[in-house]
C-alpha cells in the first residue's frame, strides 16, 4: 500500500496557533477574540507562502491534490480562493498578508476576500527582517515563538547524525482511540517489550546508518494533569471527535494539549514526535510529515508499519520522494518510494541519492569515506562497487556521484544495490547497479530523485545530454550480491588516462614578451577554486555561476574559495544575490602575460537583489596560504538585476596569486571582511599565474648530438619535441636496404615513399620465396618486381579444386567449369529438399523436359494421392484443406516431380534417385508452399501490444498525465486493476462497486492479498484470474475502465494507465461466449 505524499509543506516550521497571539493584529469577527474563532487581519502582516502536494490511498475523496497555504505566526492556513498570480509565488517565499484576510482557526482555511497576497520586499530591506526563515525576527514574534524557531534551527544543523529522542503519541478523541495499547506501540516503534519486534523505526535507522543515526525512546517524563511519557510513549486525550473532522483538526488539538502538558517548546522535550491518530478522520489519507521538521502524523495502524515510520521520519530529516518514470513513489529500491502495510519489512535502506544525502557512508561515516565524486575531465572511471550492506567490511566504494557538467546540481548517483543483510528486502533492482538522478541540490538537500537505470551484467545506461555532455555507465560484471565492476565515462568511449611521461618535456622556446593570450579557468581541486595558467587575462567562465545550493542556481564546485568560506543558501537564482563570473585582465589591454608589477583590473558580474547589497574585492599574493588585502572601497548595488563591478590594483610578488569578490546583503557599515556568513552572501575566488618581473636568462643551446633522453635545455625546434629515444640507437648511416632481411611477404600496400630507389638492392627473381599457393584475388596495383614471377603458372591454381566454386567466377579459368560435369550434381544431395526450388538450377534444366503440369490440372481439393505415382513418402495424410487457397498459377513450372522421371534428367541423371525427389510434398506441408504466400497473412500474428486506460476513467477535469488511453508492449510493466461480474454473487469488500449507472453488477478492486500489482500483461491476466477462487474475476475491459468502474479502488492507480483486456468495447455480459485471443 502506498503512502500519500505527506501533505508536504516545504520549509514549514511549526503547525499550531500559539496560545499567545498579538491581539492588536487579529480580532474576532463578532467583536471578541478567542482561540477557535475566525480571525481577521487588521493591518498588513508578514508570512510565508507554502505549497502542498497531497496524495491519498484512493480517489474516493473530496480534497484537492494540491493546496496553496500561508503560514502566520507558525500556524498554517489553506487558501480557499487562489488566483493564477498567487500560484506563481515560490513555496517558502516571504509574503505580505494584507488587511482583510480572514483565518479560520477551526477549519484551517484562509479567505483573501479579494485582497492580494504578494511577495514581500520589506523582509529584505529592514535590518530587523531578513529573508531566511530561521534567521528572521518578525515584528510581533513573541519570545516563546522565537525560542521555537531557534530550537528548529539547532535541529536542522545535525539532523542525520547522532542519537535522537522520539515520543510516539497514542491519540484518544471523544469518539475513538488509536487501536493499540501503549505497550504494543512501544514494541512496534522501538522494538521494546514482550515479544520484541525485529524491524522497526529504531532498528531500521540504526542498521542502515551503522550507528551514525539512532532513534531512542524518550526517558520517562511527567507532565501536568497526571500525564506522563513512559519509555517513549504517551497517551494524549483531546476534546474533539475523529468522526466528521479532518486530520488537521485533530492534529492541532493534539499539539495544543502537548504544549499545555509538557511545555510550549516541544523540541526541548523530544527531537521528534509521532502522532498516531485513531481511525475515523475524513479522507483516505495514510500518513504524512513536514519537511525538515519534527512532527509526523499516521492514520491508526500505519503507526505500526516500519516502512511508514522510516519513510515519514525521512521527510523530517529532509529526504524527498524516490520516483521512477512519471510516478513519484515508484522507486522501490529504497524506503522513500512506496510504503507497505507489513509489520516486519521490507528490510531495506535508501536509494543511491538518499544514501549520499545521509552522509552515513562519507567522511563522517562510522567506517570511513567510501564514496567517490566523478566529474567531466576525470577520464574514464573504472571501479568495483560493493553494496551498502558491506560498508563496514569492504575496501571498495559504495557510492559514486557524477557531477552534472552544467553545474545545476541535477547530479547522478550510482550504487550496487546488493540484496542481502540490511538490504535483503529491497523490492526492485536487487543485485543490480542503479542509476539515480536528483532534480537539484547535488544530493545534499531536499530534492526528488528518479530511478533512471537498473543494470545487470553487460548492460549500460547512456544519456546523450547530461548537462550538455554524453554520459555512459557500463556494468562489466556482477559477482552475485558481493560486488559489481563498472565503467563511467563522458564521450563516446572509455579512455583511461595514461600515466604521465617519464621525463619532463623540453621547455618551450621563450617568446619575446611572454604572450600566451587570454585564458579560461579550470577548477583546481587542490586549491578548491578556478585557476588559470600564464596569460594576459583570466576568465572564470561558468565555473562561479550561481551561489551555494540555492534553488535553480547551484554553483559548480561550491563554495569555490581557498579557505572554504561557505556561501549562503537562502533565496533563489537570479531573484536573490549571486556572483556569476570574475575576470582579471591587464589594465593596459596589452597581450603580455601577467607579470609582477603589472596593473590589472578585476571585474565581477553579479546579480543584485537591491540597494541593500554590497561588494568588496580582495587579493592575496600566495594562493596556497592567502592573506587577503582589500582593493579599493566597498561598492553598493544601485538596483536589482545583473551588474558589473570592477577594481584595479598592482600585482605583487608571487607566482600563484588569487583575487576574491565578496557579495553581501545588508553590510553597508560592517567592517571589511574577506569572508562573511550571511544567508544571502556569496564569496568566490579566482587563482592566476604570475611571471617574475625579471625573466630568467635563456637556456643554452642544445647539445649535439641529442642525448638518449631530452635535455632540460630547449631544442632548436621546440615545436617538434625530440622523442625520448630517436632510435635504438640511431645508426650512423641508413641501411642499404630498408629492412634486413626483407620480409617473407610483401606488405599489403607498397610504401608511399620507398627508402631507396628500389625496394631492395637487387630485385629478387620472384617477389616472394616461394610464391603463394593461391594467386591473390586481384593483381597488385604496382608489382613489387619486374617481372612478378619467372613465368606465370600454366593454370591459375595447381591443381584445380575438386569441385567448382558455388558460382562460376566472373572470368572462368576454362571454357567449362570442369572438364566434364560431375556424376552427381551435389555430393551427396541434401536429405530434405529446400522449401522453394532454387532460382537458378545447377544444370541447364532441372529435367530433360518438364512434365506438362505437376498435376493435371491441380484440383480445388487435393486428391488422396498428390500425384499419379506418389513418392515413397507421400504426405501423411494430405491436409484436408489446401493452403488458403492454392497458388495460381503454380509457383514454378515443376514445383513437384511428376512421375515418371524423364529418361535422362541430366548428364547423367542422379544415381540413385533420392528417396524424396526434390520439391516433393513434405510429410507435413509447409504453411507457405511457395515463396509468395497465397494470402497476405496465412496465419494471424500474435498481438504484441495491448490497451492501457487511465485508472480513474474518462474524467475531463482530472485526466491522467499520459492521457485517457494508450497501448504498450505486452512485456512492459504497468499497473493492474481487476473486475468481477457479481450477478447472483455476493461481492463484498474488498470488491467495490464504482459504476452502478453503467453496470450495477460490476465490482472492481486493485489490491489482492495485500499486493498492489505492477506487471506484464500476462502477469496482469494471472493476477486478476487468481484473485477469486471461482475464476469470476478478470482484467477489466477498456469500456469498463473508461466508465470509471475502477476509480477509487486503491493503490493510487487512479492517475496511472492500467492494463485492459483486448479492446472490443463489449460489456462482459455480452462476451461470455466469446473466446478471445489474448
Amino acid at each position: 500500500m502506498q503512502l500519500r505524499q505527506a501533505t508536504t509543506f516545504i520549509a514549514s516550521t511549526s503547525f499550531f496557533l500559539p496560545a499567545s497571539v498579538n491581539a492588536s493584529l487579529l480580532r474576532g469577527i463578532d467583536g471578541e477574540f478567542e482561540i477557535g474563532d475566525n480571525l481577521e487581519i487588521t493591518e498588513d502582516r508578514p508570512g510565508t507562502f507554502l505549497r502542498a502536494l497531497i496524495d491519498y490511498e484512493d480517489s474516493s475523496h473530496d480534497g484537492p491534490d494540491e493546496t496553496f497555504n500561508i503560514m502566520v505566526d507558525d500556524s498554517i492556513y489553506e487558501i480557499d480562493d487562489v488566483d493564477d498570480e498567487l500560484k506563481r509565488i515560490n513555496s517558502g517565499e516571504s509574503v505580505t498578508i494584507p488587511k482583510g484576510v480572514t483565518l479560520g482557526t477551526k477549519t484551517g482555511k484562509a479567505k483573501t476576500n479579494g485582497a492580494k497576497i504578494k511577495p514581500s520586499k520589506e523582509g529584505k530591506k529592514s535590518k530587523k527582517k531578513t529573508k531566511n526563515l530561521f534567521d528572521r525576527n518578525l515584528e510581533g514574534r513573541t519570545e516563546e515563538q522565537q525560542r521555537n524557531v531557534d530550537q528548529l534551527r539547532r535541529h536542522l544543523s545535525s539532523s542525520t547524525l547522532g542519537d535522537k529522542s522520539v515520543v510516539a503519541v497514542r491519540v484518544q478523541t471523544t469518539d475513538a482511540v488509536y487501536s493499540n495499547t501503549e505497550a504494543v506501540l512501544r514494541r512496534e516503534v522501538f522494538g521494546i517489550g514482550e515479544g520484541g519486534d525485529q524491524f522497526n523505526l529504531a532498528s531500521g535507522y540504526d542498521q542502515c546508518s551503522y550507528g551514525s543515526l539512532t532513534f531512542s525512546p524518550l526517558a520517562s517524563q511527567s507532565g501536568s494533569d497526571g500525564v506522563s511519557i513512559d519509555n517513549g510513549v504517551v497517551t494524549i486525550s483531546v476534546d474533539v471527535p475523529a468522526g466528521g473532522n479532518t486530520d488537521a483538526t485533530v492534529r492541532n488539538a493534539v499539539t495544543d494539549k502537548i504544549r499545555a502538558t509538557f511545555g510550549s517548546d516541544m523540541q526541548s522535550v523530544a527531537d521528534y514526535w509521532m502522532y498516531c491518530l485513531p481511525p475515523g478522520t475524513d479522507g483516505g489519507w495514510i500518513a504524512y510529515a513536514y519537511i525538515n521538521s519534527y512532527i509526523s502524523v499516521y492514520n491508526n495502524n500505519w503507526c505500526n508499519y516500519p516502512s511508514g515510520q522510516i519513510h515519514e521520519l525521512g521527510h523530517n530529516l529532509g529526504f524527498a520522494h524516490s520516483g521512477e518514470g512519471d510516478a513519484q513513489y515508484a522507486d522501490q529500491s529504497g524506503m522513500m518510494g512506496y510504503s507497505y502495510s507489513n509489520d516486519e519489512g521490507p528490510v531495506m535502506c535508501f536509494n543511491a541519492a538518499k544514501s549520499w544525502q545521509t552522509g552515513w557512508y562519507g567522511p563522517e561515516g562510522a567506517h570511513g569515506d567510501k564514496t567517490l565524486e566523478y566529474s567531466l575531465g576525470d577520464g574514464c572511471l573504472v571501479k568495483t562497487l560493493s553494496g551498502i550492506a558491506d560498508y563496514d567490511t569492504t575496501s571498495n566504494k559504495v557510492l559514486v556521484k557524477v557531477v552534472n557538467p552544467n553545474g545545476n546540481g541535477a547530479d547522478i548517483f550510482i550504487a550496487f544495490n546488493a540484496q542481502k543483510d540490511i538490504n535483503s528486502g529491497t523490492l526492485e533492482a536487487g543485485n543490480q547497479v542503479t542509476v539515480v538522478q536528483v532534480e537539484g541540490g547535488g544530493g545534499l538537500v531536499y530534492s526528488k530523485s528518479t530511478l533512471l537505470g537498473k543494470l545487470s551484467s553487460g548492460a549500460s545506461y547512456s544519456n546523450s545530454n547530461f548537462g550538455g555532455e554524453s554520459l555512459t555507465v557500463e556494468v562489466v560484471s556482477i559477482s552475485g550480491s558481493d560486488s559489481a565492476d563498472v565503467k563511467v565515462y563522458f564521450g563516446s568511449s572509455c579512455i583511461v588516462t595514461p600515466p604521465p611521461s617519464p621525463t619532463n618535456p623540453p621547455t618551450p622556446m621563450p617568446t619575446k614578451a611572454g604572450q600566451s593570450g587570454p585564458q579560461s579557468a579550470s577548477y583546481d581541486s587542490g586549491l578548491g577554486a578556478p585557476k588559470c595558467s600564464f596569460g594576459s587575462s583570466c576568465d572564470s567562465e561558468g565555473l562561479l555561476n550561481g551561489r551555494g545550493t540555492i534553488n535553480g542556481g547551484n554553483e559548480p564546485n561550491q563554495p569555490n574559495t581557498l579557505n572554504s568560506c561557505t556561501d549562503g543558501i537562502n533565496g533563489s537564482y537570479h531573484s536573490d544575490e549571486s556572483i556569476d563570473k570574475i575576470v582579471v585582465a591587464q589594465t593596459s589591454g596589452s597581450g603580455n602575460d601577467f607579470t609582477e608589477g603589472d596593473d590589472v583590473t578585476i571585474s565581477a558580474t553579479v546579480w543584485c537583489w537591491g540597494t541593500a547589497d554590497y561588494i568588496d574585492f580582495y587579493y592575496a599574493s600566495d594562493a596556497s596560504s592567502p592573506v587577503w588585502n582589500q582593493i579599493g572601497d566597498r561598492q553598493q548595488c544601485p538596483s536589482s538585476g545583473e551588474r558589473i563591478f570592477s577594481a584595479s590594483y598592482t600585482l605583487p610578488q608571487g607566482s600563484i596569486q588569487a583575487v576574491r569578490a565578496n557579495l553581501m546583503y545588508g553590510s553597508s557599515t560592517a567592517s571589511a571582511a574577506s569572508c562573511t556568513s550571511g544567508g544571502y552572501d556569496d564569496t568566490d575566488d579566482l587563482v592566476i599565474t604570475v611571471k617574475p618581473n625579471q625573466p630568467a636568462p635563456p637556456t643554452s643551446p642544445p647539445t649535439a648530438p641529442p642525448t638518449a633522453n631530452p635535455t632540460q635545455n630547449p631544442t632548436p625546434q621546440p615545436s617538434n619535441p625530440p622523442t625520448p629515444a630517436p632510435s635504438n640507437p640511431p645508426t650512423a648511416q641508413p641501411t642499404p636496404i630498408p629492412t634486413s632481411p626483407p620480409t617473407s611477404q610483401p606488405s599489403n600496400s607498397p610504401t608511399t615513399a620507398p627508402p631507396t630507389k628500389a625496394p631492395t638492392a637487387q630485385p629478387t627473381p620472384i617477389p616472394t620465396s616461394p610464391p603463394t599457393s593461391q594467386p591473390s584475388n586481384s593483381p597488385t596495383t604496382a608489382p613489387p618486381s619486374n617481372p612478378p614471377t619467372a613465368q606465370p603458372t600454366p593454370i591459375p591454381t595447381s591443381p584445380p579444386t575438386s569441385q567448382p566454386s558455388n558460382s562460376p567466377t566472373t572470368a572462368p579459368p576454362t571454357k567449362a567449369p570442369t572438364a566434364q560435369p560431375t556424376p552427381i550434381p551435389t555430393s551427396p544431395p541434401t536429405p530434405q529438399p529446400s522449401n522453394s526450388p532454387t532460382t537458378a538450377p545447377p544444370t541447364n534444366a532441372p529435367t530433360a523436359q518438364p512434365t506438362p503440369v505437376p498435376t493435371s490440372p491441380p484440383t480445388a481439393t487435393p486428391t488422396a494421392n498428390p500425384t499419379q505415382n506418389p513418392t515413397p513418402q507421400p504426405s501423411n495424410p494430405p491436409t484436408p484443406v489446401p493452403s488458403n487457397p492454392p497458388t495460381t498459377p503454380p509457383p514454378t513450372k515443376s514445383p513437384v516431380v511428376a512421375p515418371p522421371p524423364t529418361p535422362v534428367p541430366s548428364n547423367p541423371p542422379t544415381s540413385p534417385p533420392t528417396q524424396q525427389p526434390t520439391d516433393a510434398p513434405t510429410k507435413n506441408p509447409t504453411a507457405q508452399p511457395t515463396t509468395a504466400p497465397p494470402t497476405a497473412s496465412p496465419t494471424s500474428t500474435p498481438e504484441m501490444t495491448k490497451t492501457l486506460v487511465c485508472g480513474r476513467g474518462d474524467i475531463p477535469d482530472k485526466p491522467c498525465a499520459e492521457g485517457l488511453k494508450g497501448t504498450a508492449l505486452i512485456d512492459e510493466m504497468h499497473e493492474v486493476r481487476c473486475c468481477r461480474d457479481c450477478t447472483g454473487i455476493n461481492c463484498s469488500k474488498p470488491w467495490k462497486r464504482k459504476c452502478s449507472t453503467f453496470d450495477s453488477d460490476l465490482f472492481a478492486r486493485s489490491k489482492v492479498g495485500g499486493v498492489c500489482k505492477v506487471g506484464t500483461f500476462a502477469e496482469a491476466l494471472d493476477f486478476c484470474r487468481t484473485s477469486t477462487s471461482d475464476d469470476s474475476s478478470r482484467l477489466c475491459t477498456p469500456l469498463e475502465i473508461e466508465n470509471s468502474c475502477t476509480k477509487g479502488t486503491g493503490c493510487q492507480f487512479d492517475k496511472e494507465q492500467v492494463w485492459a483486456w483486448r479492446m472490443m468495447d463489449i460489456h462482459v455480459k455480452q462476451m461470455r461466449s466469446v473466446v478471445e485471443h489474448v
